[in-house]
């Protein structure tokens, strides 16, 4: 018990300080600073997709959308060397309202960037399936190295439990498998799972995944520029 109250009140601690840096910042004249490196963060869905639908009537594309605004917005702080940009930052979308051109807009979007991650919640009809899992090119071990940083981040804050790395080889995922850059689908929980969906819903949870997975990218960014 003791141990989950110390985690939920890093997580607060965490989101206390980059909301009163954000603050100072807005009302401070910045320097500028060059950016060398371009994440894609692509919310899964959005605008007539709603993605799977939780028990409880819970969209998929919102949990999606404020974990990927949250990472976006740890990525920034963490190295403000690295530009940031998004699928879309609301529920609308800038593209048709069918798949193909859905799924050829993402892939536009994230060909500008030098990393791409997508953030989606799995679903299944076994309601008590639980955890986290990643999709990845067979080849892409840069986007590997990042999937098992994110997996040792959160097994530190004790976040569910990771199913595994799938390739694209078994599960051909368009986006990803278009992208020449490294490329990664990350499904943070099940939403069918009632307790797991419950989980996601809150602000500590989503900053928990957040925070996990910006560690990681900007890592491997940074070490990549050794």
């Amino acid at each position: 018990m003791k141990k989950n109250t110390f985690i939920l009140f890093l997580v607060f601690l965490i989101a206390f300080v980059s909301s009163t840096s954000y603050l100072y910042k807005a009302f401070m004249d910045e320097p500028y600073i060059e950016t060398t490196t371009t994440v894609c963060i692509d919310p899964g869905h959005g605008g007539y997709d709603s993605g799977a639908i939780g028990q409880d009537g819970t969209y998929e594309k919102d949990i999606a959308l404020e974990i990927a605004l949250r990472t976006g917005n740890f990525i920034t702080k963490m190295d403000p060397t690295i530009k940031v940009i998004y699928t879309r930052q609301g529920d609308e979308v800038n593209w048709p309202s069918n798949e193909s051109e859905d799924l050829y807009s993402r892939v536009q979007i994230g060909s500008q960037a030098d990393y791409y991650i997508a953030f989606h919640l799995n679903s299944s009809e076994d309601t008590s399936k639980s955890g986290y899992c990643f999709y990845i090119k067979n080849d892409d071990m840069t986007s590997r190295k990042i999937c098992q940083s994110i997996n040792d981040n959160l097994k530190k804050l004790h976040y569910s439990s990771k199913e595994d790395i799938y390739t694209t080889v078994n599960y051909p995922l368009y986006v990803v498998d278009q992208l020449s850059i490294p490329s990664i689908l990350f499904e943070i929980g099940y939403i069918s799972n009632i307790s797991e969906c419950k989980k996601m819903e809150t602000w500590p949870i989503q900053n928990m995944i957040a925070y996990a997975t910006s560690q990681a990218i900007v890592k491997q960014i940074q070490k990549a520029r050794q």
